[in-house]
């Protein structure tokens, strides 16, 4: 076509690699517990922690008991968006050329960011690709939360417009003013702006250290040194120039977006916190800076059994990562001794986003990474014995069923009915334009209930929002209104922002907020809550889902239960403590701090 270099799509180019990566990838030989025996080891441990700890009966944590718990209930959402005052939709920037960028884009960061106790919204935004004659970038939104379902866009005067193309965020208190600063990242380049209070924010970028016109995708922050302060992971995608890129092409011929491997992947960054209000980038030391990662996820929490932070990066189209804290701020990635940089027939994913959380109700965190159309959402299942040992677990949670005939980005889990069992929220929607070949552009979203293994696919009954097919992409997590339930943002690229309200009937929620002994989120805190009969694991991980920042708290479901009787945080880089019979707000938030609870070990 006009001398034009015609390349086939990603499917293509990336199923003829993982054929033939299967070929010559021998399964990996880990220590590997049988499920039907480590479920049954699971539920002895658990049996003795609770009969020697209340001396109570205890009810097993088998599927069985899971299914037949009391106070669960159907999950049901309303879609307020447009009646609570938020009108935003994202500005893609097409221009009829099939940009890789127009596809891309889509986050959000829910964060309290005046201080009053109700959660905030910010809205990544796009803006024009090529030549726009002047036009400036539209700005991301900044919507303030009334209380009571109403939100005040506050854009214009917040000082906070967001980076040129903007893509996701990271929030946290980098320099311990006790007030969330926040983090954008972006096509051409990135922003931090500290936050001055009242709804207000200063761009200290420069001043930082962290210019960049690297295309940033997601970022967390998270204390990966144990010094105290918050240090800042950012994954970078790939070296993209609009008006150089090649033409692809798609099987009959017609202009296509071009997958991730038409172009040089751009390595990570690690800034480390100097305590001065600056970062330095020390991603070369730290061991870090790989080359053949193209990063769309990041999640920060405790995946290698030592109470150090790991950090787990979801690669497009290469071996996803997991770098293990070493200490120091050195790290060692161990993916592929691991069981997780590769689905379970050791083909790559196309790793959107990721989730950290116990999905099969075991008390072990596991992962989870959005995948491409055709193949499926893969949850690596922590293994008890040895740990830090993963499995591919999608079709035995059902997964494989439910997710095959998407492409997953937004990945939240979270206990959304307070039933006491995980369960999973995908937003979904190509990156390919093959609808003339009946290939789906938009797609409806996913939720699968975890009231029973295999997760029941409950998205039909969630609401009419469930109904409508879109561009679904970053999702965020939050208790807009205070009554303890999670209520969920989504973005996409082809309807506007929506605001979901959580009407689900089931059992109690319970929020918890671990914080160090100077009071910052002590985000990679694993947490495990005991109730009468059962035994709920959890974590306060920095990053996740795509490109989007959740409420920074750890949810759990207490079923029938309307206060735990033991709860037990193991510190980033510190001991176990233990606190009995604690009592939450009435928000159902929970608030521990480092030093107050009774160490075990």
């Amino acid at each position: 076509m006009d001398g034009a270099l015609v390349r086939p799509g990603k499917d293509e180019r990336s199923d003829d690699r993982e054929i033939a990566r299967r070929s010559v990838i021998p399964e990996r030989k880990t220590r590997r517990t049988g499920s039907t025996a480590r479920d049954a080891i699971a539920a002895i441990v658990v049996a003795f922690a609770l009969a020697e700890i209340f001396a109570l009966p205890f009810a097993p944590a088998g599927d069985d008991a899971r299914a037949s718990a009391t106070g669960s209930g159907p999950i049901r959402f309303h879609e307020v968006a447009a009646e609570s005052g938020i009108s935003f939709r994202f500005e893609t920037g097409a221009r009829g050329k099939h940009d890789l960028v127009e596809i891309m884009g889509g986050g959000a960061a829910i964060m309290d960011l005046d201080g009053d106790g109700l959660p905030d919204i910010y809205l990544c935004n796009g803006g024009p690709i090529g030549d726009a004659s002047g036009r400036p970038d539209p700005t991301c939104r900044l919507f303030r939360n009334k209380g009571g379902w109403r939100f005040e866009d506050i854009t214009d005067r917040a000082g906070a417009p967001g980076p040129s193309y903007a893509m996701g965020t990271a929030v946290g208190d980098y320099d311990g003013d006790g007030r969330a600063d926040l983090f954008v990242t972006g096509w051409r380049d990135q922003r931090l702006y500290r936050n001055l209070g009242g709804g207000k924010f200063e761009d200290v970028t420069k001043r930082a250290g962290l210019v960049s016109d690297a295309w940033s995708t997601a970022a967390a922050f998270a204390d990966l040194d144990g010094d105290g302060d918050l240090d800042l992971y950012v994954a970078n995608y790939l070296e993209y120039d609009p008006e150089n890129a090649p033409f692809c092409a798609a099987p009959d011929g017609k202009r296509d977006y071009c997958g991730p491997e038409d172009f040089p992947a751009q390595p990570d960054r690690l800034y480390r916190n100097n305590g001065d209000g600056t970062f330095t980038d020390v991603a070369v030391e730290a061991g870090i800076d790989l080359r053949e990662g193209r990063g769309l996820g990041v999640v920060i929490g405790e995946m290698t059994g030592d109470n150090r932070p790991d950090i787990y990066v979801a690669n497009d189209s290469s071996a996803c990562w997991l770098f293990a804290n070493r200490g120091g701020l050195k790290f060692e990635e161990i993916g592929e001794e691991t069981g997780v940089a590769r689905d379970g027939d050791g083909g790559v994913l196309s790793g959107m986003g990721v989730a950290h959380a116990d999905l099969d109700g075991d008390g072990l965190l596991d992962l989870a990474v959005g995948n491409f159309f055709d193949r499926t959402t893969v949850a690596f299942r922590a293994q008890g014995m040895p740990r830090g040992v993963y499995r591919d677990a999608s079709s035995w949670l059902g997964l494989r069923a439910a997710t095959h005939r998407v492409t997953g980005f937004g990945l939240l889990i979270l206990d959304l009915d307070g039933d006491g069992r995980a369960d999973l929220l995908q937003a979904n929607g190509h990156v390919l334009d093959r609808e003339r070949l009946g290939v789906p552009l938009a797609m409806r979203p996913t939720l699968l209930h975890g009231g029973r293994t295999p997760l029941e696919d409950v998205s039909q009954s969630a609401g009419p929002w469930f109904q409508k097919a879109c561009l679904g992409r970053g999702l965020a997590a939050a208790d807009l209104d205070g009554d303890g339930r999670p209520d969920v943002v989504a973005c996409a690229l082809d309807a506007p922002a929506a605001l979901l309200k959580n009407e689900s009937r089931g059992g109690h929620h319970l929020a918890i907020e671990p914080v160090d002994r100077a009071g910052r989120l002590a985000f990679g805190a694993a947490i495990r809550v005991m109730t009468r009969d059962r035994i709920v694991a959890g974590s306060l991980a920095a990053g996740g889902s795509y490109l989007a920042t959740s409420q920074p708290r750890a949810w759990f479901g207490l079923g029938e239960a309307k206060t735990p009787v033991r709860v037990e945080v193991d510190w980033p880089f510190g001991s176990t403590e233990v606190w009995t019979n604690p009592a939450s707000d009435a928000h159902g938030v929970l608030r521990l701090r480092q030093g107050t609870g009774r160490v075990v070990r």
